[in-house]
């Protein structure tokens, strides 16, 4: 299961795994980003689109039930991918965003996660990647919110993992620096000078450029394998070197 499956991460994300050979259920309030990803995988047979808003628990409550039908009682992998991002000033962050980011950033996925439980320990061998982001190791004027947020999924994913260990279930999270996604560019577009913006971010990079959702996807389909099977409780920074410096 891949939430925010529809997104520039999540769709790469998809694609990585069903190339792999998982049946993959997507979570993403963009239906048709999702109808589009499952007519490119068609060929496949490998992809289920469903249509949910985890900033509505009570909607993202109901999807999940049936989610748990339909996968059969059994899920072996699990990406909490789906997230937002909001720039704001400090003084200007408001009650009403920070609940707005929490619920969509963090509690979405503590939430889904609580639901699964059962599932992925029927698993037996079963994989939790939470992507957290370059903003949870380190912080940034105007992503107050965001950061913590972030911080959070981070923190939660290294206890669960302790957690879980005894239960067959590994816990990962990625931490993604300035990918090249339609987020990103939104949050480029806010700056005054857009363009130098993005110029600006590139030149933070050690690696002298932008990352791709291939990236993040490599790293997840890694952490999800048998090929990590003595790794969890572990943070990996996909970020070009940036919060290397």
């Amino acid at each position: 299961m891949v939430t925010g499956a529809a997104g520039g991460i999540g769709s790469a994300i998809v694609r990585s795994l069903a190339a792999q050979g998982a049946t993959v259920h997507g979570l993403d309030r963009d239906l048709d980003g999702q109808m589009q990803l499952a007519a490119e995988l068609e060929p496949h047979g490998c992809f289920v689109p469903h249509e949910v808003d985890f900033s509505d628990s009570a909607a993202a409550d109901r999807v999940t039930a049936a989610m748990i039908g339909a996968l059969a009682g059994r899920c072996d992998i699990l990406v909490n991918n789906a997230g937002v991002s909001r720039v704001r000033d400090f003084a200007e962050t408001d009650d009403e965003l920070l609940d707005y980011l929490f619920t969509a950033n963090f509690r979405g996925a503590f939430r889904l996660t609580r639901a699964l439980l059962p599932a992925l320990k029927a698993s037996g061998s079963a994989a939790v990647v939470n992507i957290a982001s370059e903003l949870a190791l380190v912080g940034q004027a105007g992503y107050t919110a965001y950061c913590a947020t972030k911080g959070a999924v981070l923190a939660w994913s290294r206890a669960l993992a302790v957690e879980l260990a005894g239960r067959g279930i590994r816990v990962n999270a990625v931490c993604p620096g300035p990918i090249d996604t339609p987020m990103l560019n939104a949050e480029f577009a806010f700056a005054a000078q857009p363009l130098e913006a993005r110029l600006e971010e590139i030149a933070l990079v050690p690696l002298g450029r932008l990352g791709a959702p291939s990236d993040i996807a490599a790293v997840v389909a890694f952490l999800a394998s048998d090929a990590a099977k003595f790794v969890t409780g572990a943070a990996w920074s996909v970020d070009g070197g940036k919060t290397a410096r």
